[in-house]
């Protein structure tokens, strides 16, 4: 894996995280996030953001999967970018920060 920080989003989310130079794969619906989550899981990624807007649509089993994760990769939900909020970014450089030492900007 060449990044360590990965997105997983689509929409108007994929397009403002890609501006931040982390690379996104743009994903349709929740079981494409959830084999995609489970690779980067796999690969040795230390940030996955994942737009909040999947999360609750996953499987049981992948929930259940996700309960039992700890360590790397560090899995940020965010909210959808289409919201506009401005704790959005806040948050993610709250959690991204300390992390990877780099802030993530969003203009």
């Amino acid at each position: 894996m060449a990044s360590k920080v990965v997105a997983i989003a689509n929409g108007q989310s994929a397009l403002q995280v890609g501006l931040t130079g982390v690379p996104v794969t743009e994903a349709r619906d929740p079981k494409e996030v959830e084999s995609l989550l489970v690779k980067y899981m796999e690969s040795g990624a230390n940030v996955v953001i994942v737009d909040e807007a999947f999360r609750s649509q996953f499987s049981e089993w992948f929930e259940a999967r996700l309960a039992k994760h700890s360590g790397l990769p560090l899995i940020i939900f965010c909210p959808s970018f289409e919201e506009e909020d401005a704790g959005t970014l806040a948050y993610i450089n709250a959690i991204v920060k300390p992390a990877v030492g780099f802030e993530i900007r969003l203009d």
